[in-house]
């Protein structure tokens, strides 16, 4: 039976601004694949937002550290799962993502996201000192590097950079060394030749057209370029839904996944667009104030982790649409389509709200 408080505390407004967010993705999926060979797209959306919501609420009713004491063999069987995916996965230009689960595909390196949170907060919430030691941030490293590994294998660069930013907040948070910073930067730095040097040629060609996308106009840069167009056709108040000829005739690729952004910027305009990031910005307070509240460390941390992960992909997808970061296939939270990322991003609120509805209780 679940205590009356903990339903009390149930945060409305920050699950109104999730379902806001769910809605403008679907609108904008609809608005640009109705009438194509991808209408489908649609449809699986709405299905996907239901079974989203169902597993959110279901995460309300767990205590979050019940995940925790069993992130151990939860990590173990994500790895093997994972693994599978070289085996019986499959994917597009030789890249590997997805595993067929029938009529559905899931993306097993989006969910892994969530346990890799679980699995760095458990580590470090468990040590007692004020500072990590290189070896305490040696095994941090090791829990986030082999799920990146195993992406980076799988082809895919931006789903394995978000691992990232999760093990640098957490690290932060657990109180890493200044002198280990800078060991960490000069090896950042050191390995920037050798990551080059291992990336495919259009993962190469994608950061160049950062800094010239007209260099090659009909390849690597088109999407850039279109992106840009749209988002400056739309203006102040944008041209509605619907209207927009990037998205709705089909010129701007992966309008309705990667560069979805484009769409709502091309339709709604510069209000439109700010009205977005406000629900973002607004999601982003409700973790921090969740992180500030917490009743323990280990809360804390789960939500740090997804603040950092949530951030990451609105960063990185808004930097790709505007032409500031390279096409590395980073969805937006809530809003593009594909049933692994908002499966993910609403597991992630379901855990954050658990730790705030639980904030007050003993």
């Amino acid at each position: 039976m679940v205590d009356g408080r903990i339903l009390r505390s149930f945060d409305w407004f920050w699950f109104i601004a999730l379902l806001a967010l769910a809605g403008t993705g679907i609108m904008a999926i609809w608005s640009t694949t109705s009438g194509t060979g991808l209408h489908l797209y649609f449809n699986r959306q709405l299905i996907y937002l239901g079974v989203s919501l169902v597993i959110f609420f279901i995460l309300l009713f767990f205590d979050y550290r019940i995940f925790s004491d069993f992130i151990a063999m939860i990590y173990i069987g994500m790895m093997a799962i994972m693994s599978l995916v070289f085996l019986i996965g499959h994917g597009v230009r030789g890249n590997i993502h997805w595993i067929s689960l029938g009529p559905a595909s899931i993306q097993p390196s989006e969910l892994t996201k969530i346990v890799v949170i679980i699995a760095l907060a458990k580590y470090y919430s468990g040590l007692d000192s004020d500072h990590l030691s290189l070896r305490e941030l040696a095994i941090g490293a090791a829990i986030v590097f082999i799920p990146f590994t195993l992406v980076l294998l799988q082809g895919d660069l931006g789903t394995a950079l978000t691992y990232i930013p999760v093990y640098a907040t957490l690290s932060f948070l657990a109180g890493v060394r200044r002198k280990h910073i800078i060991v960490f930067l000069i090896i950042a730095v050191a390995s920037i030749p050798v990551g080059w040097s291992m990336m495919r040629g259009y993962q190469k060609e994608r950061i160049e057209t950062i800094f010239n996308p007209s260099k090659d106009p009909d390849r690597v840069g088109y999407q850039t370029i279109q992106s840009m167009i749209a988002i400056g056709s739309g203006q102040i108040w944008g041209k509605g839904l619907k209207q927009g000829s990037q998205g709705s005739l089909g010129f701007l690729p992966a309008r309705h996944t990667d560069f979805v952004f484009s769409v709502l910027a091309e339709e709604k305009g510069f209000v439109g667009s700010i009205i977005v990031l406000a629900l973002y910005l607004f999601v982003l307070f409700r973790l921090y104030r969740t992180v500030c509240e917490a009743r323990d460390k280990i809360g804390a941390m789960i939500v740090s982790g997804v603040a950092a992960l949530i951030f990451c992909h609105i960063a990185i997808n808004i930097g790709m649409v505007f032409g500031v970061f390279p096409v590395v296939g980073i969805p937006l939270p809530f809003i593009s389509a594909g049933g692994s990322s908002l499966l993910t991003c609403f597991m992630a609120m379901g855990l954050s709200m658990s730790v705030r509805m639980r904030r007050y209780v003993n």
